[in-house]
């Protein structure tokens, strides 16, 4: 009898973790049986696509039970977890510069390649290929415009160049702020003539020259993708930097917007595997599964961002593939965000990353 309620317990608190969001997860990892794999499946659509590209296909494929917690993995979380010796999750998804920080750490278990396709593996780029991580989805900044104010057969902007030049091209504009670390220094770099081969190491003081020159137009400095949205919902700007699943977003819906894909700016989520995670065998099976170029294909065609496995253009239907940021007509246009170079530690022991904070922070104010 006391190992019948032992069992319903441990039932009702998985099921609550789901509803919950993962608030309810403590001990649920350290309780769960071998046949369980606990997994972050972020939010909203995200987490609808995750749930239809990875949970129920793997639970189908392996006969294991996976406990969705929709939920994001921060560093702070990941950080409280491991060092608490309370890990809770088995799985996760980090941004590349959060992965880089977290495997420095030692917050993080190693990917065993060896469960994987080699015909697979093949497919996934080496910034996919980490030790510490692999890659689940790439996004990408990129120059988005308003279609009413420049219309099929109106020159517009297609360079960052060209985004600087208010003169011939007026309106309204928006960039990215960089109070988070990753602003629009590349742009600006790229707008003041280098090349995209030849940004890295940044050359922060003639980013910010360049950044000094477009400041008087840019109407806002968005902080959060949904505020960057919104300006062209609102026709508050005509031209801005914004993530491209946003306009795409804004495009479904029927607002006169598009994308230049020209000098996009592509950046790449990886999937990740808490050091201590309870169920390690079946975190990397989840992850090998997540990893496959049909399971991607399922993924983007709900969520338009773009698959590390090149394989998944095979199963993604044309009309979504062009949408995608690493379709290879975007892709060959576009550079891809230097995580290490940020993550690189500089004068008195800060990362790169947070000396373009501080440098922000001082620079907006002027």
């Amino acid at each position: 009898m006391r190992r019948i309620v032992a069992l319903v317990t441990v039932m009702v608190v998985v099921s609550m973790s789901v509803v919950l969001g993962g608030s309810a997860l403590l001990g649920v990892g350290r309780a769960a049986d071998k046949g369980v794999v606990v997994v972050q499946v972020g939010g909203g659509v995200w987490a609808d696509a995750s749930l239809q590209a990875y949970v129920g296909p793997f639970e189908k494929e392996t006969g294991i039970k996976v406990v969705a917690v929709r939920d994001w993995l921060s560093l702070a979380k990941l950080k409280l977890m491991v060092e608490s010796q309370k890990v809770e999750l088995d799985v996760g998804n980090m941004p590349w510069s959060n992965m880089i920080a977290a495997t420095k750490a030692g917050y993080l278990e190693r990917i065993n390649y060896s469960v994987y396709n080699k015909a697979e593996l093949a497919q996934m780029d080496d910034f996919s290929k980490q030790t510490h991580g692999i890659g689940n989805v790439y996004y990408s900044w990129v120059m988005g415009y308003s279609t009413e104010d420049f219309p099929p057969g109106k020159a517009r902007p297609t360079t960052w160049a060209e985004f600087w030049d208010v003169k011939r091209f007026p309106g309204s504009r928006t960039l990215r702020a960089g109070n988070a670390g990753s602003g629009p220094y590349e742009e600006a770099l790229l707008a003041d003539g280098v090349p995209m081969d030849k940004l890295y190491p940044l050359d922060v003081e003639r980013a910010f020259r360049s950044l000094s020159r477009i400041k008087p137009h840019i109407t806002t400095w968005w902080k959060e993708g949904a505020e960057g949205q919104q300006l062209f919902a609102d026709k508050v700007v005509v031209l801005g930097q914004v993530f491209h699943g946003r306009i795409l977003d804004l495009r479904r819906k029927g607002v006169p917007v598009d994308i230049e894909w020209n000098q996009g700016k592509l950046s790449l989520d990886h999937w990740v595997i808490p050091k201590g995670a309870p169920n390690p065998e079946n975190a990397q099976r989840f992850v090998e599964f997540a990893t496959r170029a049909r399971q991607q294909a399922a993924f983007n065609e709900v969520f338009p961002n773009g698959p590390p496995n090149r394989g998944a253009f095979e199963f993604i239907k044309p009309e979504t593939a062009r949408t995608l940021p690493t379709y290879p007509e975007n892709r060959k246009k576009q550079l891809v965000l230097n995580h290490p170079w940020y993550a690189e530690t500089g004068p008195g022991g800060k990362t790169n990353i947070e000396l373009l904070i501080e440098r922000w922070n001082k620079w907006i104010l002027e």
